[in-house]
């Protein structure tokens, strides 16, 4: 066997060896990824519904009220940017103190003059309702959103979605990791992304942002 034979053969099993350590493709960037599929819309977003109450979340009784102000906050953080709205969140606090109890539920009876005194306190032109109907803080971390958005005008649902985010299915959990490396909170000397498939707010956050994006256009 001549050199050039022999160059060319351990030139071809550096480059099997090499093609062999090349890093598996990361899922987070390739998928497959969840996508909610339970939402209900009515066309378009109505012109005049330009700014929204979140009303506070309503969770079973696993869910302490820290846990659900965390996610009030997520779901007002995601609607926000969103850019759709211009969004105010009703505290706990100051629902109690206008209607008695401290949340509602999607399916609960509406508070009389809900819609009127949204509108005079908040200025309010659509209402958002939230159910919180599962929910872990631990690893797989889950939680599901029963959401619901009137319009103030003629007190119509124009969109509703009713989706379960769990961490253990593999497609969550590769859309909750994309969701944080393009916020780019976890991007640095490795990739953290994984990280959010541990943080309750953070997963939360990702579920609303999630079903968020199967709004109406206007």
């Amino acid at each position: 066997m001549n050199l050039a034979s022999r160059l060319f053969i351990v030139a071809s099993l550096s480059f099997l060896v090499g093609c062999s350590e090349l890093p598996k493709s990361d899922p987070a960037k390739s998928g497959p990824f969840f996508t909610p599929t339970n939402v209900t819309r009515l066309g378009r977003i109505p012109a005049e519904l330009r700014r929204v109450v979140v009303l506070p979340a309503s969770g079973g009784p696993q869910m302490t009220e820290d846990s659900l102000n965390r996610i009030d906050q997520a779901i007002t953080e995601e609607l926000t940017r969103t850019g759709r709205f211009e969004v105010a969140l009703v505290p706990r606090e100051e629902f109690h103190r206008m209607f008695g109890p401290r949340a509602l539920s999607t399916v609960d009876p509406l508070p009389p003059e809900l819609f009127e005194k949204m509108v005079k306190a908040y200025a309010a032109d659509g209402i958002l309702f939230t159910d919180v109907t599962a929910f872990s803080a631990y690893p797989p971390l889950n939680v599901g959103l029963r959401l619901k958005l009137a319009n103030v005008a003629d007190h119509q649902i124009v969109w509703a979605a009713d989706n379960l985010f769990s961490a253990a299915d593999p497609a969550v959990a590769n859309a909750a990791r994309r969701h944080a490396l393009k916020l780019g909170n976890d991007r640095g000397p490795g990739d953290l992304s994984h990280t959010i498939l541990q943080n309750p707010s953070r997963f939360a956050a990702y579920a609303a942002a999630s079903t968020f994006e199967a709004l109406p256009p206007r």
